[in-house]
């Protein structure tokens, strides 16, 4: 896949988001099966149980095996949190049931292990969909011109530079502590509900890591919750950077952006490996999850499929494989004037 500016590419996207100004989003949504919006709640909570018990049965086999197994415990538990993520994801969309006591409550639940205050990401959270792929309002892997780059300090250069490119599977977890937990963040409206799951996240907190380091020690602790912790950052990180990031999508400026634009031309399909799959419902099948966050994530084929055959000009796909990821890692930095990916290199050349 060739990163580089290519000007038949360029050249057909013109015309092809020229044709998208004219169709509006109520025309794409119509293309969608109204049974891809019903909600299963049996279905989510069967889900939700089984996970479950996969999750505590691959802690239990960590705690038995031999220590030089325990990374390949490490990498796989990490990936079933992954699953907790992506079904809170659900709760905190509403898309898993229509009673907002369960949404927050299996929400809540689902996040604590990895420290996510439910409320504080499901809003933050909205806020990309609201913005996805705005070259000023997007707040996740939000790509900026050159001419921003270089008026930056020079340590705010440093982490930008560093985090887009191959320290990108760490980026998650600064996002989490810089955007989740500073309450300038939020507008009053938002706060107490936000501060609301602050508070179990510190309960949780103040209860669960004590007790670990007590029963299980300092390398229990590590063990146990930080080295799955950032396999499960790692998978948060790769998700999101390669559903929003592509050769032929560009992050637009503000007067060129629009919510068709983004959501059906700027958001990516990508298949993963079978063992992530299995524990990651379907978020990779990402277009019609950004058409609507309404669709449950069992019903995301039967949509994609469903777009694909309507508007199959403005799907991008992909499958996930690290020369994949190597190429948008070290090329996908910064936008030039029309919005395509440029690496940092090339900063005084644009």
């Amino acid at each position: 896949m060739n990163f580089a500016a290519d000007p038949v590419i360029r050249s057909k996207n013109r015309v092809l988001l020229e044709n998208l100004e004219t169709i509006t989003y109520k025309d794409v949504l119509a293309t969608i099966p109204r049974a891809c919006f019903e909600k299963d709640v049996s279905r989510g909570l069967r889900a939700v149980a089984l996970h479950l018990v996969i999750l505590a049965t691959s802690y239990a086999l960590l705690a038995v095996v031999p220590w030089w197994l325990a990374p390949v415990l490490w990498v796989w538990i990490g990936t079933v949190l992954w699953g907790n993520f992506v079904l809170a994801h659900d709760c905190g969309h509403r898309s898993f049931s229509s009673s907002k006591w369960l949404n927050d409550t299996l929400g809540h639940f689902l996040l604590l292990p990895t420290l996510y205050p439910f409320h504080c990401w499901r809003i933050m959270h909205n806020r990309h969909h609201a913005w996805t792929n705005h070259q000023e309002r997007d707040n996740s892997w939000r790509t900026i011109t050159p001419q921003d780059y270089q008026q930056m300090p020079w340590f705010d250069q440093f982490f930008y530079r560093h985090v887009h490119a191959y320290g990108w599977w760490f980026a998650s977890v600064i996002h989490l502590f810089l955007f989740h937990y500073d309450p300038r963040k939020f507008r009053p409206q938002e706060w107490p509900e936000a501060r609301f799951s602050l508070g179990v996240v510190g309960v949780f907190a103040l209860s669960f890591f004590p007790a670990l380091i007590y029963f299980t020690g300092l390398w229990g602790l590590v063990s146990f919750w930080v080295m799955p912790w950032l396999v499960f950052h790692f998978w948060l990180s790769t998700f999101t950077l390669v559903h929003h990031n592509h050769p032929e999508i560009p992050y637009y400026p503000a007067a060129q952006w629009n919510p068709v634009k983004a959501q059906l031309f700027g958001t990516v399909h990508c298949e993963y490996p079978w063992w992530v799959e299995l524990v990651a419902y379907r978020i990779g099948v990402h277009i019609p999850h950004h058409l609507s966050t309404a669709i449950p994530y069992y019903h995301l084929p039967a949509a994609h499929a469903a777009i694909k055959a309507h508007w199959p000009e403005y799907v991008h796909e992909a499958r996930f494989n690290w020369s994949y990821l190597q190429e948008i890692v070290s090329t996908c930095h910064l936008s030039d004037v029309e919005g395509y990916h440029i690496p940092v290199s090339e900063t005084k050349k644009a």
